[in-house]
């Protein structure tokens, strides 16, 4: 994947760490900014978030590789502290990553979508969406709710789900 030159702003830093990890990292991501090599009982303290939850977000972001840490050993206390480290660079390469995840995921539900052309049916109480086979073998009656399933029309699923892989392929500088 060849990736152009562009800016990476803030909202598409917290924009991508939001969408690989969680929404409850991004208050950890804004405090170790610029910063380096910080205690996790210090982010937690200055995030007014417990321990436990702050290491569970740190160890989120660090499977992603979005940041980077230490452990020393407290002399006094004879426990391991670790101290961690945000790796911005490595944002561009993740949203590189997810973006071509998406663009996979668009296209195999387009493939779908389209072998199965006019041949979908939906619940009214939009419980399940299911293919023609998947319908008789329901009986055309949800498994759910057990309403009787109405035929749906996917073409504008098709329209969307073009629009989306042609705007995938055509924004943020990337390339697939």
């Amino acid at each position: 994947m060849l990736m152009n030159k562009m800016k990476i702003t803030n909202s598409k830093v917290n924009e991508t760490i939001k969408e690989a990890v969680g929404e409850d990292s991004l208050k950890v991501v804004e405090f170790l900014k610029d910063k380096k090599n910080i205690s996790d009982f210090k982010i937690a303290e200055k995030t007014d978030t417990d321990i436990h939850e702050i290491r569970n977000i740190l160890y989120r972001l660090y499977n992603q590789n979005l940041v980077s840490y230490y452990r020393k050993k407290d002399r006094q206390k004879g426990w391991y502290i670790s101290y961690w480290t945000f790796n911005k660079k490595r944002v561009k390469d993740l949203m590189g990553i997810i973006k071509k995840q998406k663009y996979e995921k668009f296209n195999e539900r387009l493939r779908e979508e389209e072998l199965n052309k006019n041949n979908f049916y939906l619940c009214p109480n939009a419980c399940v969406r299911v293919n023609f086979d998947r319908a008789t073998d329901f009986e055309f009656r949800c498994p759910e709710c057990g309403n009787i399933l109405n035929h749906q029309s996917n073409e504008k699923t098709i329209e969307f789900l073009k629009t989306e892989i042609k705007t995938l392929k055509m924004t943020n500088g990337f390339k697939i």
